[in-house]
């Protein structure tokens, strides 16, 4: 399973295909039904990563630093509650996220998501557009427009002012509060990963998968829409390729937008990294022709809702339970920012967000 890169976050799904010998009809390629909404950080939050990615560089840092599967720079204190609170929503949606999440909460991983005074009591925590300071770690809200769609911050950089302000969500499920899609658990685990650090598998440096999607339109390919204004499969059954299909509804992102969710991240040595888990609840699970080597591409899996084996074994290794495994987990953390603080030339506002988790990693460390 990938584990975290240091700076963002996603989310939701489409198709793309093979260009292999002869084509299917048009109809068994690519139906007409409504693609989902692919997950997606809000244009304004890739921007500022980018900000953040530039200024590091320009100050003589690695960007492996601030791009990694583990982030130890990222990562919540092992032993850190991790607060959430909700702008909007009734009690029962409310409810029904808080129960969703508890897969993540085993017995063997030190993870606790607090979301009130008293959530079993329907007492939640919120938050709202006029905060000044962090109601809480995460903040989640049902937003539609610039800031829709589902998605959230990686780990700790849902309170980094340089990405996201008080007033301003962490993590957001569009639509939810109208009506509950059916895979709305597996969304709400594939987010909540997010929060916890880890990225998406589909992007690990060791994985398969960049180099078996179908980026580029069959040649020849003559756009054609179907009834939901989706690029499909034209009358001669050649298909387009995943630039055009995320281009058009729903998504309708830009194709930086679309190499920022897709796109490998470049190889680190201070990844920590196991083997590609295709059945991760944070890989992104695409129809067999958005691929070259359809169902047999080694990116390819069917469709899973759960989290994997290897999703709770990095859960495990990520938020460990033992005295010994806490301390060397905390140290890491410390020892990562003060790495990145040593950069020449930083800004204030990214000196100021590492001194905050070398000082969140200093608090968890004492008895």
């Amino acid at each position: 399973m990938i584990r975290f890169r240091s700076l963002f976050v996603l989310v939701s799904v489409c198709s793309f295909a093979l260009s292999c010998s002869k084509p299917n009809p048009p109809e068994a390629q690519h139906p007409a039904v409504k693609l989902r909404q692919l997950e997606g950080y809000p244009a304004a939050i890739i921007h500022a990563i980018a900000d953040q990615g530039q200024a590091v560089g320009a100050a003589g840092g690695h960007l492996a630093h601030l791009y990694q599967i583990r982030s130890k720079a990222r990562t919540w204190p092992a032993n850190h509650i991790i607060t959430v609170a909700f702008e909007g929503g009734s009690s029962t949606l409310r409810s029904q996220i808080a129960q969703a999440v508890k897969p993540w909460m085993t017995d063997d991983a030190n993870i606790t998501f607090d979301f009130g005074p008293n959530s079993v009591a329907g007492q939640f925590r919120g938050w709202g557009n006029t905060d000044t300071q962090y109601a809480a770690d995460v903040r989640i809200a049902f937003r539609t427009g610039k800031e829709g769609g589902y998605w959230s911050m990686v780990g700790n950089d849902s309170v980094k002012p340089s990405l996201v302000k008080p007033n301003q969500p962490s993590m957001n499920f569009e639509g939810f509060q109208d009506e509950l899609p059916a895979d709305w658990q597996a969304t709400v685990l594939h987010e909540f990963g997010h929060a916890l650090g880890f990225e998406h598998e589909h992007q690990s440096p060791i994985a398969p998968c960049e180099s078996e999607f179908r980026w580029e339109n069959d040649p020849g390919y003559a756009e054609t829409r179907d009834a939901h204004n989706q690029f499909v499969s034209d009358s001669n059954g050649r298909r387009p390729g995943i630039y055009t299909v995320l281009e058009g509804p729903p998504n309708k992102w830009d194709k930086d937008q679309i190499n920022f969710n897709l796109r490998q991240l470049p190889q680190s040595a201070d990844w920590v990294l196991s083997s590609f888990d295709k059945t991760s609840i944070m890989k992104y699970q695409f129809d067999s022709w958005m691929f070259t080597q359809g169902s047999q591409s080694k990116c390819y899996s069917d469709e899973n809702l759960v989290l994997s084996p290897d999703d709770l074994v990095a859960a495990q290794k990520t938020y460990p339970r033992s005295t010994n495994e806490v301390a060397n987990a905390l140290n890491s953390q410390i020892n990562a920012n003060q790495q990145l603080m040593k950069l020449k030339g930083l800004p204030p506002p990214m000196l100021s967000e590492f001194k905050a988790n070398i000082d969140l990693a200093k608090r968890a460390k004492r008895p």
